[in-house]
């Protein structure tokens, strides 16, 4: 059984910094050697795969339609990202 989180968009305005990860995923920086040798050490595999859809989701949030009123994920998905948003804020 899998427990699932429901944040309102209040909650996730303050605990996921989805505007920094799409400026920083879509900005210059991304291409950098520095950058991708980083993510290569500090991501699985999975966590890479998966964070392709969190990319979109912010691209969509920052520039798209917003966020909704209520999202609703998984806590490791909530861990992804927290951990893509200190990535994106050490580049």
């Amino acid at each position: 059984m899998q427990s699932f989180l429901v944040l309102s968009s209040e909650e996730i305005h303050a605990m996921i910094p989805y505007a920094m990860i799409c400026m920083t995923r879509y900005g210059a920086h991304w291409g950098t050697g520095r950058r991708k040798r980083r993510w290569a050490e500090e991501f699985t595999e999975a966590e890479r795969a998966a964070s392709a859809k969190l990319f979109l989701r912010s691209y969509d949030w920052t520039v798209g339609g917003g966020v909704p009123d209520k999202v609703r994920m998984t806590p490791d998905t909530l861990r992804l990202w927290m951990k893509l948003g200190a990535f994106c804020a050490g580049i």
